[in-house]
């Protein structure tokens, strides 16, 4: 199992977890309109492309490398398809308005696994669309401080941290997520608290990135 692609942790707590991040589909739509292609990457059981189906975004799609969480947005009737490899995206080239990346980044621990998933997204993405981003930035608690360190002792690769049920995360320095997005312009950004899926509290950013128009 891969560090940037933990499918057989996500398979084992599949039935468990509840993700909270909520989306701004009033932003959404200063942006789209309703009959734009939204795919949901990262989706697990489809909590927000049930969402957005029912509030009129009627071309939601969503994506995901755990088996066991896409089955259970199926037995929801959701459309949602499963991906054993996080690069096999099966979508032509400028083809997407916007992808929804909710909690995703932090399941992601390496600069190279989340470069390469933004270069995807990019590539399938149309002209002047759009990434809809939430993550976690470094929190300034001290559980959180004492425990981030760097992946493989890369001074660029900082605030890894794993949980003892088995999983590797990471909160991102502002620094790196700019660096990620820089082939992007910035619409939108907010800070809000949310609750982890262990129900922690935390605060995330939330980001609305546009692909250049050519």
């Amino acid at each position: 199992m891969s560090i940037d692609n933990q499918k057989d942790y996500w398979d084992s707590v599949a039935q468990k977890k509840i993700f909270t991040h909520p989306i701004n589909t009033n932003l959404l739509l200063q942006y789209i309109d309703k009959g734009a292609v939204i795919v949901d990457y990262g989706c697990g059981y489809g909590r927000i492309v049930q969402e957005l189906l029912e509030t009129g975004f009627a071309n939601t799609t969503g994506y995901d490398t755990s088996l066991e969480l896409i089955n259970r947005g199926r037995n929801n009737d959701l459309p949602l398809h499963h991906i054993g490899d996080p690069s096999a995206l099966l979508l032509d080239d400028n083809s997407v308005d916007c992808f929804i990346l909710f909690a995703v980044l932090t399941c992601i621990p390496s600069n190279a696994g989340q470069l390469g998933l933004i270069d995807l997204l990019q590539s399938k993405l149309k002209p002047g669309g759009y990434i809809y981003i939430s993550d976690y930035y470094l929190q300034d608690n001290e559980i959180s401080k004492n425990r981030y360190a760097y992946l493989n002792n890369d001074p660029d690769n900082f605030g890894v941290f794993s949980l003892p049920e088995g999983v590797t995360f990471r909160h991102h320095t502002k620094e790196w997520i700019s660096t990620l997005v820089k082939n992007f312009s910035i619409q939108n950004e907010d800070m809000i608290e949310v609750k982890t899926m262990n129900g922690n509290s935390a605060e995330a950013f939330q980001v609305l990135v546009q692909k250049q128009l050519r």
